[in-house]
């Protein structure tokens, strides 16, 4: 049975917790923004060994989002109960390893190159790199939402893709990274451009319109129901603002989508390592049997992801080598992307919901 104080508690751990790791843990993503504005730009002209923009890429991916896709693992594979497995897919969803190679190795031999992220490719592999990009940021979006879900969880209500709070997180967020698809910073980015110059700055007004209409129409909707006594501020609400303040901030001071990803995801890897801990503490142990171990096979798969991923990309000598290593590294996170859908479903995994609870008593 679910802890008393617990289920009348709005925060998903406890106040304290929450502050610090699934609403503070901005302040990372801030002092990485910080610092990737302080540094060299990351650019194709620049992207190499000697620039300390790649050396903080690294550092990102080796201790943070390495560690993190690790947790996962830790979370399922490693697991020692198979409820904890129960969600995960057959071994076929490891081909999603393959699918960058094989696009870079295709795009060399068919396509003409022109300039991408880190280097050259052609049509074919700036597509993948499009698909990516998005995934990714779909991917980062819906654990945001998971962690919606989880407050209005706390509070007894449902989780609904088409209540205002959803709304507010879908819509906000949505609008920076559509918004950055128009500017000349994406053209600039080497993936592909799917819209002719002149729409370009006519479609940002009207995404800005439509965006400032709709953001304050909800949020106008919602002080509405606070003055008149039938909703009051909470944790979600918080949370909500947070979110969708720090991605719009992102988008506006950065303008390479590399640095943008590490520091709108440093902001999710805290927040899952601390949901994961909260997980593992429910089911009465810690992640893979030991700090220790988990902590030195977060780091360990850091190094092999990211080393390959950051650094092999900056020595590469080849366009063809480049590419390879940056569709497997997109591979890995594919991977995760997968497998993370499937697992934190506490609507349709009891299991999963009695753990988080059994994690914050």
């Amino acid at each position: 049975m679910m802890n008393a104080n617990i289920a009348k508690s709005p925060w998903v751990i406890s106040r304290s917790q929450d502050l610090l790791w699934l609403q503070g843990s901005v302040v990372a993503g801030l002092l990485l923004l910080l610092a990737f504005l302080a540094l060299p730009k990351l650019g194709q002209g620049n992207y190499g060994a000697l620039n300390p923009a790649v050396w903080l890429l690294l550092f990102w991916g080796v201790i943070f989002d390495g560690s993190h896709v690790m947790a996962t693992y830790a979370r399922t594979y490693f697991a020692a109960d198979e409820p904890s497995r129960a969600a995960l897919p057959g071994h076929g969803s490891f081909a999603w390893l393959l699918l960058g190679p094989l696009m870079a190795v295709l795009d060399y031999f068919l396509c003409t190159p022109q300039p991408s992220v880190v280097g050259h490719a052609g049509l074919l592999f700036g597509l993948f790199l499009g698909f990516a990009y998005l995934w990714a940021y779909y991917h980062l979006v819906r654990q945001h939402y998971g962690f919606l879900a989880l407050y209005r969880r706390k509070e007894g209500l449902v989780p609904s893709l088409t209540a205002p709070d959803a709304l507010f997180l879908w819509a906000g967020t949505a609008y920076p990274f559509m918004r950055f698809n128009l500017t000349e910073a994406y053209k600039t980015s080497g993936l592909p451009v799917l819209l002719p110059d002149a729409w370009l700055a006519p479609l940002r007004l009207s995404l800005d319109a439509v965006a400032i209409f709709f953001l304050m129409g909800i949020m106008f909707f919602w002080l509405l129901r606070v003055i008149r006594k039938q909703a009051k501020p909470g944790p979600r609400h918080l949370f909500l603002l947070i979110v969708v303040a720090f991605s719009n901030l992102a988008f506006a001071l950065l303008d390479n989508l590399l640095a943008i990803t590490a520091v709108l995801t440093i902001f999710h890897n805290l927040q899952y390592h601390r949901i994961v801990w909260q997980y593992e503490r429910g089911q009465q142990r810690v992640p893979m049997g030991s700090l220790l171990w988990y902590a030195a096979a977060c780091i360990g798969f850091g190094l092999l992801w990211y080393g390959p991923r950051v650094m092999g990309v900056a020595l590469a000598g080849s366009d063809l080598i480049r590419n390879v290593l940056v569709g497997l590294g997109w591979g890995v996170a594919f991977h995760h992307y997968y497998i993370d859908a499937r697992i934190w479903r506490v609507r349709r995994q009891p299991v999963v919901a009695a753990a988080l609870d059994r994690g914050a008593a």
